[in-house]
């Protein structure tokens, strides 16, 4: 039986797992993420931590999922944010090949979730859905017919950057009125601070639904538009891939089904009715786990193809 070490390399931790071939975490836990020279310092503290989980579990390759735009092919970072600074062009598969001797694969950390929900979440058993995760920024990872798409570039499923409003505001990435900018968690803080005068670092998310679930007018009414802003995004997923299902993952996610049952009832009204019949919007099964689970099923599958080219 196999196993995978499996990291997902975020902006204030890195949680890992020893992942088996049939999908079972067998151990798991999480560290600091380096707070500076991430591309010399994440493989490092990688590498320390496979060293440690080699001494009671047997280790067959690496997969890690990781923010940033990755070479797949090369485990390479290609460009990270200010949330990992200097990460970029860290050479993740080539450092843990020369000190541990393992095969490592690296992949986007949003498409790793994705590749966990198919594996052993919401996406189980189904060819094609979409995975879109509601956080600080919006990401987005298409499965068609169980595979990851990722177009001719390796950059498919940037939803988060798709465009709603032409003259809506500027965003990180060079251009104006993405989605994210209406659709993340950072949008709805951002809103209710401009319209309560209450400090951006005073609120978050769960604050403001909390406020709004009380009957405050202001949270109410923002966090109304809010969900309206995520369905625009649904639907035009839909009416561009026509998936079928959905998978909806991020901290705003996490009020379950009340959230799920509105998200729904909104996206009915606003998609053509060919798709409100079958098209589902879902919460994410996985939570936390879902991108080393993913990571480690990207690994096993990338092994199973070198062995077929090797023999």
């Amino acid at each position: 039986m196999r196993n995978i070490a499996s990291f997902d390399v975020g902006g204030t931790f890195i949680k890992y797992g020893v992942i088996s071939e049939e999908g079972n975490i067998l151990v798991k836990g999480k560290f600091e993420t380096p707070s500076n020279n991430c591309k010399e310092e994440i493989p490092v503290v990688i590498i320390q931590r496979v060293k440690e989980l080699e001494s009671s579990c047997c280790i067959d390759a690496v997969g890690i999922s990781t923010a940033g735009q990755i070479d797949t092919e090369k485990g390479e970072i290609i460009f990270a944010s200010d949330n990992l600074p200097g990460y970029t062009g860290a050479k993740l598969s080539e450092e843990i090949m020369d000190k541990l001797g393992l095969r490592c694969f690296v992949e986007n950390d949003v498409n790793c979730a994705a590749l966990g929900e198919l594996w052993k979440g919401a996406g189980e058993g189904k060819k094609s859905f979409v995975c879109i995760a509601l956080g600080t920024g919006v990401g987005g990872a298409i499965i068609i017919d169980g595979k990851l798409y990722k177009g001719i570039g390796g950059s498919a499923g940037e939803i988060g950057h798709s465009i709603i409003d032409i003259h809506g505001e500027p965003c990180a990435c060079g251009s104006n009125g993405c989605y994210e900018r209406f659709a993340s968690t950072s949008a709805l803080i951002r809103r209710y601070s401009e319209r309560s005068n209450i400090e951006v670092e005073k609120l978050s998310g769960e604050l403001i639904v909390s406020k709004a679930k009380a009957g405050e007018e202001l949270a109410s009414e923002v966090y109304d538009e809010f969900l309206d802003n995520i369905v625009v995004g649904l639907v035009n997923v839909t009416h561009i891939l026509d998936p079928g299902l959905i998978i909806l993952g991020g901290g705003i996610s996490a009020q379950g089904k009340p959230f799920f049952d509105e998200i729904n009832l909104r996206f009915r009204k606003k998609v053509m009715k060919y798709y409100s019949g079958y098209t589902e919007i879902v919460q994410a099964k996985l939570e936390n786990d879902a991108a080393i689970i993913g990571a480690a099923y990207n690994a096993f599958g990338n092994m199973t193809k070198i062995c077929r080219l090797e023999s």
